[in-house]
């Protein structure tokens, strides 16, 4: 497969085949393939650790993740001890659910233009300002802010 990524590689950026490969790799923004497969295979062991309860595999996850055994194991057994993982160290978070109708309790606004995002929060008495773009680091100000104001 390596092989395979390296003769994309060379497709993509067009450069001669004596280049090298972690040249390649880095020109177009690609892992090496043996680093590529190791987080692809840490991603799906956080996925299988983190089922709910009401998934059937959950229950194998958790036996399997408790102790290696030296024979008979499944590829589960060897990419679960292969990163440490363990279920009970991973953080269980329930989604907040709220009527589509609900009101948030600070008020939002978006400016459409940056010269009255500007002018918006200058006006305001800096408490809390919150830049969902990125942009308000580097002193820059943002284009969407949610403002909150004293009274």
């Amino acid at each position: 497969m390596a092989k395979i990524q390296r003769q994309a590689t060379l497709c993509i950026t067009s450069m001669m085949t004596s280049a090298p490969t972690d040249t390649l790799d880095a020109c177009t923004d690609l892992l090496p393939f043996h680093l590529l497969v190791e987080k692809i295979m840490y991603c799906t062991a956080s996925r299988l650790v983190t089922l709910p309860q009401s998934h059937p595999l959950q229950k194998h996850m958790h036996r399997v993740s408790a102790r290696y055994i030296k024979s008979h194991w499944v590829p589960i057994h060897k990419l679960l001890h292969s990163f440490c993982i363990r279920p009970h160290k991973f953080e269980s978070i329930t989604p907040h659910r709220h009527s589509l109708k609900s009101c948030p309790s600070f008020p939002i606004c978006i400016p459409i233009l940056k010269e009255e995002a500007l002018e918006a929060t200058s006006s305001l008495l800096r408490q809390v300002n919150v830049f969902s773009d990125g942009s308000g680091q580097g002193g820059q100000i943002g284009v969407a802010a949610v403002c909150t104001e004293t009274a």
